[in-house]
């Protein structure tokens, strides 16, 4: 210590002198640590080049037993950039065709708030209740149909949070559908709407990649969790992310298979990016069939009149009395069906901006 007191400047320097040292050491060390790691990734890099420039073999691509190796040459980027011009191109098309005329399309309308589109929504539910009844089509009782806004008719001042946009459009594909199905009914067939339903898109969110259920709906964590009675998640859809996009709706109806058959051919037609994804077909239970009996006052509670199929009626005898000709035997007796078709409303989202390129 009595060394240390007389020398207490040698002493300093010594310790500052070997600080220094080992922070030399350890800089040294770390320098030859980076070194190796750059050594690693340029021999990494070097491979990879070498096996661009030798070529890589496609076996799914052969078309004869010796096929050349595709390398990183010119004349294959070339290549490559105009096969890429053309899926470009040919995308585009496939765009134009999932979304049909664009003169036609139904597209929603911004509303200024919530509650806005919410008054819309009942103002519509109730024009639909009142145009089904001025067209004598028949609902279930105890105004069971709400149009698939359920929510926003039960519950005064409920009003969506969130998509207005898509929830008006959803709202305006649901009229069109609706007046399309009741101008299918051949005149004078009785018809039941049962309901109407929709996805719904305000309350639930497409479950990520790599979640169970992923690509199906499921709750939105921020939005309401308990679906309605005309709410749904399709079983079947046309959905796939990034290059087509869906509005889910079912229509649920008991009527003649006119009315059905006549209602998918217009909506095929209609020019409109519609796609039928699946199609229920049964009897209906015998409190549904009680109502629809109920709605041809002229039978009187009687099922509809027989169909008789021609050809099957046997031709009177000579001589047997003239009025046999008349008498009809019936074949088949037509009973109202039940009918579910649920449909998809597609839409091809905007091509993405490709990195690098410029946004206008």
């Amino acid at each position: 210590m009595d060394a240390f007191r007389k020398n207490k400047g040698f002493f300093v320097g010594l310790i500052l002198v070997a600080l220094v040292f080992l922070l030399g050491v350890s800089l040294a060390a770390l320098s030859y640590l980076d070194a190796s790691d750059a050594d690693s990734r340029l021999l990494s890099a070097q491979r990879e080049v070498k096996l661009l420039l030798d070529g890589h073999e496609f076996p799914a691509f052969k078309v004869a037993p010796k096929t050349d190796k595709i390398a990183l040459t010119g004349e294959s980027t070339e290549a490559a950039a105009k096969d890429l011009a053309e899926l470009t191109s040919r995308q585009a098309e496939l765009r134009k065709v999932i979304n049909g005329d664009p003169d036609s399309a139904i597209k929603g309308r911004v509303s200024a708030n919530s509650s806005e589109l919410a008054s819309t929504i009942r103002q519509s539910v109730d024009e639909w209740k009142r145009f089904a009844q001025d067209k004598d089509v028949r609902l279930l009782p105890n105004d069971q149909c709400d149009f698939g806004f359920r929510r926003y008719i039960r519950n005064p001042g409920t009003s969506p949070r969130k998509d207005l946009v898509r929830v008006d459009q959803q709202r305006l594909i649901i009229d069109y559908l609706f007046r399309l199905l009741v101008e299918s009914r051949p005149a004078g067939a009785p018809m039941l709407l049962l309901s109407v339903d929709r996805e719904p898109v305000e309350t639930f969110v497409i479950i990520p990649e790599g979640k169970p259920g992923a690509g199906t709906l499921g709750p939105d964590p921020d939005g309401v969790r308990n679906s309605e009675a005309d709410e749904f998640s399709p079983t079947r859809t046309f959905r796939r992310k990034d290059l087509v996009e869906t509005l889910s709706f079912r229509v649920r109806f008991v009527g003649s298979t006119p009315t059905f058959r006549t209602f998918i051919n217009k909506l095929r037609n209609s020019g409109r990016p519609f796609a039928i994804t699946s199609v229920d077909v049964g009897l209906p239970n015998a409190e549904t069939t009680k109502i629809i009996y109920a709605a041809t006052p002229a039978a009187n509670g009687a099922p509809p009149a027989a169909a008789v199929i021609p050809g099957l009626i046997p031709s009177p005898a000579p001589g047997v009395d003239a009025a046999a000709k008349d008498e009809r035997i019936t074949v088949v007796t037509e009973k109202p069906t039940e009918f579910t078709v649920q449909i998809d409303y597609l839409h091809a989202p905007e091509a993405p901006v490709a990195e690098g390129e410029a946004k206008k």
